[in-house]
Order: C-alpha cells, then structure tokens, then sequence
C-alpha cells in the first residue's frame, strides 16, 4: 500500500467517533487503513465499524489492565519500524481513555507520536458550556468513599472551569454533592453528544440537584462546571465619594482619583464616575 499519511515507525493516536460516525475524518481513517498494526481498547467494539472503513490491519487489544508486555510489544513493533495506530472505544486516546502509558514509553523510546484530532467529549462540551478559561479535565471522579469526597474538594478548589465525566446512575448524586458546597456555581450537563437525542442543561449546581433528582438519565454524560460565583461587592459609597472629595481637595483631578479608588476598591469606574458626577450637581 502507498502510505501517504503515516510514516513508519510512529506512534499515532486516532480520534474516533464519541457516537456518530460520520464525524469520523477522512484522514483519521486513512491513517487505520495504512497502519500495521491497531491497538484497540475493546476488539468487539472497534473492528465492526473498522471493517466498514475498509480497514484490514492486524489488531490488538489495549486497555487500562493490560499486561505490561503488551506496552512493550507495541513500542519494539514501533522500534522495529512499523506503524502503529491507538484507537479507544470513542474519543481521543490517552485523555481519559487508554493510552498514556504507551505514549509514555514512546518518548522514552526514541519514538515518533502523532496524534490524529478528531472527536472528544470534554472539549465538545466545554465548548458548548459558554464557560471561561482556564478548565480542567478531570475524568471520571472515584465512584464512592473517601476518595471520592476529596477529589471533589480538589475540583471546587480549584480555580476556573471543570470537565467531569459521570456514569447516568450517579448524576443526580454528583449534584446532591456539589450543592452542598457551593449551590451556586453555574453547571453544564451534556447528554448524547454528536447521537440523535443529544441533549443540553444549564443552570446552577442548586438547579441541578432539582432537575436529576427523578432518577436516573440514560446515555453517555459529560459535566462541565463554570467558575465560582463572584460575591457581590459590599461598597460604602459615601465613604468612596468622601475619598474622592479628599483626593480632588489635595490637587487630583476627578478622573484621576476615580480611576485609582475603582481599582483599589473593585467597583465599577464608570459607576463611581456617574454617582459623584450626580453630587457635584446636586
């Protein structure tokens, strides 16, 4: 076969499909159809689907409790020169699919990786979330216990926004959780994503644990936290305008010390600006 898109002795890591499988890029499966050897994260999933792209390589099976010498099978297959793609059952491998610990080994090495864009639940629905920068991607949380609890602490101290990944039993759990710590923090539930009932929420943590309380939803979910609430700013304008008099009585001009209690203070200069304009007139 003429290998137009990959070379030999590389690592590539191949996004594919988080449900539907048009989204699947053309060259994302070129590089299938030319690699020697595919690593997969479940067999039964991937070659149906696979064998419909025209994909004929050898494949493997790699998972989270793969034996190590599998690890070591595929970098000295890479080593020796050949092209080896990694797919996992939907997504980008290595986020939080299988996948680090080849990529890992990889560098280690002396081998080539490349990686393949495509689909990925995280970053889809942080996209559509509306939520600033920066975000974390956290995964999969542990499912109970002890661990669980302080991962969630890890999460809600974190500063900017967060990617979770939640099994449908336990959503409405999450939420029971997160609004007892910080009912206000605006949230993002993605159901579905890229299938026919793909489904979208917004509200507030608070509004969550309401929504999912019914019971559980079905499909593939994925949670998007924005930033902490900002605490209004409690303001004692009259002290502020005094300061303002102060500053204008000992030589500066308004603007000047408008511009500097805003940014001292935290309120909103044009704000400042217009109240002490109104006195003055007044």
């Amino acid at each position: 076969m003429d290998k137009r898109w990959t070379r030999p002795g590389t690592l590539y890591l191949v996004a594919t499909p988080i449900g539907n499988l048009e989204d699947m890029s053309p060259r994302a499966a070129q590089v299938l159809r030319e690699a020697d050897l595919i690593a997969m994260e479940d067999t039964r999933v991937s070659l149906p689907w696979l064998r419909r792209l025209g994909v004929t390589a050898s494949s493997v099976s790699y998972h989270e409790h793969s034996d190590p010498e599998r690890v070591q099978m595929l970098i000295t297959r890479a080593v020796e020169g050949a092209t080896i793609a990694l797919v996992s059952d939907a997504g980008l491998p290595a986020i939080s699919d299988p996948g680090r610990e080849v990529v890992a080994r990889a560098w280690e090495a002396g081998v080539a990786v490349s990686v393949i864009p495509g689909p990925s639940a995280g970053v889809s629905a942080f996209a559509g979330s509306g939520f600033p920068l920066p975000v974390t991607l956290w995964g999969f949380l542990p499912p109970r216990g002890g661990a669980r609890h302080e991962a969630l602490t890890r999460v809600l101290a974190t500063a900017g926004s967060h990617v979770l990944y939640e099994a449908p039993n336990r959503l409405a759990r999450l939420f029971d959780e997160l609004a007892g710590r910080d009912p206000d923090r605006p949230a993002v539930v993605a159901r579905e994503l890229s299938k026919l009932h793909e489904e979208w929420w917004r509200g507030t943590v608070a509004q969550g644990r309401l929504r999912f309380a019914s019971g559980p939803v079905r499909g593939e979910l994925t949670v998007v936290l924005g930033p902490k609430a900002s605490q209004p700013i409690e303001v004692d304008w009259d002290a502020v305008l005094k300061q303002v008099d102060d500053e204008v009585a000992h030589g500066r001009s308004a603007r000047e010390a408008i511009e500097a209690l805003a940014h001292e203070t935290g309120v909103h200069r044009k704000t400042l600006y217009q109240l002490w304009h109104a006195r003055q007139t007044t």
